[in-house]
């Protein structure tokens, strides 16, 4: 998602992307794959389709994968620039530049080079124009005559995380309107829980996503790239660390007032239900986290990574 959504600002700028993927498997994957501006080309994945790359001879290769052996990347250079977006942790890669849009990756202890040549934190956040049209003036409000509260984990959902939101919600289902996305590996277990309960649906991950988070009040999500999205439009959230490298990035949201959250050792029920209830029951609190999301996420990452690859040739 982070490269089709660069692909997006390249392409309003004028420029010509190829994009190299495995087939996902995933059929709101591949959908928005095919909507996307760019030229695709199918790779096995973690690897470098080489004779193609040198083909096309591009200007600029962008690679966002933990995978793919640095040697590999660092062969290109002379070649092509290259852009690597990371998380962190640059690899050993040469890069032209680097695109670290975590909150607080500015402050992290880089290396000489890798500082001088690096575009981190949330203003370089990557956020899709389909997000930024859902964008509204006074997100805390509460729409309808309850919250509509929308749990999601991003792309993927290893840990069924989903599921402790499915129990979570069936508790609060007098007090809120539900909708759930889960994939086909919690789908029958998520909606075993919500069984019988007319507040609240379930969908299988869609690519209109966009559309579902305009008319949330309140989301349960994951600490991951979604949690980018959400802040930029303003909704409070309570974001869930479901894997180990979304511990730092929950914390730094947590601290700045971004965002409730729980971490994996505090997975409760009874807990997430603690943090769901302070946003619905409390509008000043859900006011202070939008207006922070709204005046620090401005959604114009994607441009000015352009912007700078622009500059650079």
């Amino acid at each position: 998602m982070r490269s089709l959504t660069l692909a997006e600002g390249l392409h309003s700028r004028g420029h010509e992307v190829h994009l190299f993927t495995n087939d996902s498997g995933i059929p709101w994957l591949e959908t928005v794959i095919s909507k996307a501006p760019v030229l695709r080309h199918f790779a096995e994945q973690h690897q470098f389709a080489q004779p193609t790359i040198s083909e096309i001879d591009p200007d600029w290769i962008v690679v966002d994968s933990y995978l793919i052996p640095e040697t590999e990347i660092n062969g290109y250079q002379g070649h092509a620039k290259i852009l690597a977006i990371i998380d962190g942790d640059d690899r050993g890669i040469n890069a032209d530049l680097y695109v670290d849009h975590n909150l607080g990756a500015e402050t992290l202890p880089w290396s000489e080079f890798v500082r001088n040549n690096l575009l981190a934190g949330n203003r370089y956040a990557l956020v899709r124009d389909s997000i930024l049209s859902q964008r509204r003036e006074r997100p805390w409000e509460i729409v309808g005559d309850k919250p509509h509260v929308l749990a999601f984990m991003g792309g993927s959902d290893p840990t069924g995380a989903i599921c402790l939101a499915a129990q979570t919600l069936a508790q609060e289902a007098e007090l809120v309107d539900s909708t759930l996305i889960a994939s086909n590996d919690w789908q029958e277990q998520v909606s075993d829980v919500i069984a019988g309960n007319p507040n609240i649906s379930v969908l299988a991950p869609t690519p209109l996503l966009p559309e579902l988070l305009g008319c949330a009040d309140i989301s349960i999500s994951a600490a991951g790239t979604s949690a980018w999205e959400l802040c930029t439009l303003g909704i409070p959230s309570v974001l869930l660390a479901v894997v180990d490298n979304q511990d730092e990035s929950l914390e730094r949201l947590v601290a700045g007032g971004f965002a409730l959250g729980v971490k994996r050792e505090e997975m409760t029920v009874e807990f997430l239900q603690q943090q769901l209830n302070a946003l619905i029951q409390d509008e000043t609190l859900r006011e202070e986290i939008s207006r922070r999301c709204l005046a620090s996420f401005d959604g114009q990452g994607k441009n000015r990574v352009v912007e700078a690859m622009e500059r650079l040739l």
